[in-house]
């Protein structure tokens, strides 16, 4: 299946998690503490087939609030089906001491 980042189409595998998904493509992704879900730096936003990531887990929910869903963690998200993301745009975080 293909997934939509940014303007490139990157294969990828049902249960795949997204960040090493973008990652393996080459893309230059931010995520700070390695894809331990710490950080939010690799947060990216769903534009289009949200379903076809997992579920919202706990710990993106705690650090993403509200917007969870929307934005979802990288390193988090493990691909389910077609779906279409790009980077986040830039906000602070509690979590990071780096504003992007």
């Amino acid at each position: 299946m293909k997934i939509r980042y940014e303007d490139e189409e990157i294969e990828a595998q049902p249960g795949e998690r997204l960040l090493d998904v973008i990652l393996r493509s080459g893309a230059d992704h931010r995520h700070i503490c390695g894809g331990n879900g710490f950080c939010t730096s690799c947060r990216v936003e769903v534009v289009d087939h949200e379903q076809g990531l997992s579920s919202v887990s706990a710990l993106e929910y705690q650090r993403l609030g509200a917007q969870s869903g929307k934005l979802r963690l990288a390193c988090q998200a493990h691909v389910l089906g077609p779906v279409t993301v790009r980077v986040a745009r830039a906000t602070t975080s509690r979590f990071s001491l780096v504003s992007e």
